[in-house]
């Protein structure tokens, strides 16, 4: 993941609710509309992200740039972004995205996209509490037969 210090982050939030409100409103569409096509329940979400109050989730990257019929690197301003971004390894982290949401579901996806964006530790912790959880007898195999679901 890029690492960008708080005012670059706002600054980028900024520019990405700036576009996004730019595609939108240049296709007529509401922000109730959009919210609808990419999956959002409300167009609170969209009026924040427009705002650059709330980040875009990975998950819901390439969902608003089909919706407002345009390319994930079109939406994420990279024509505009600074070279020293590496925007292949931006397409990379959406596409290892798209492929765990193919394989296992929205949710995991979502988990994933959660889990990237937290620092080290965090993410230490968080596997910690995934191996204890996987100590549960729901998750070991029973009798000895291999249908556990504990990899």
């Amino acid at each position: 993941m890029i690492s960008l210090n708080e005012d670059q982050r706002k600054q980028y939030l900024i520019e990405i609710g700036n576009r996004i409100k730019q595609l939108r409103t240049e296709k007529d569409m509401s922000q109730d509309e959009l919210a609808k096509r990419s999956g959002y329940g409300s167009r609170s979400t969209i009026n924040k992200i427009e705002l650059g109050i709330n980040d875009v989730p990975q998950s819901k990257i390439k969902a608003i740039a089909e919706a407002l019929g345009v390319s994930v690197g079109t939406l994420l301003c990279w024509d505009e972004f600074d070279e020293s971004h590496n925007t292949i390894k931006i397409q990379k982290e959406i596409n290892l995205i798209e492929q765990i949401e193919q394989q296992h579901g929205k949710t995991a996806s979502e988990a994933f996209g959660m889990y990237v964006q937290l620092d080290s530790d965090d993410q230490g912790e968080i596997r910690g509490e995934m191996k204890q959880m996987l100590k549960a007898e729901k998750y070991s195999a029973k009798d000895g037969s291999s249908s556990g679901k504990a990899i």
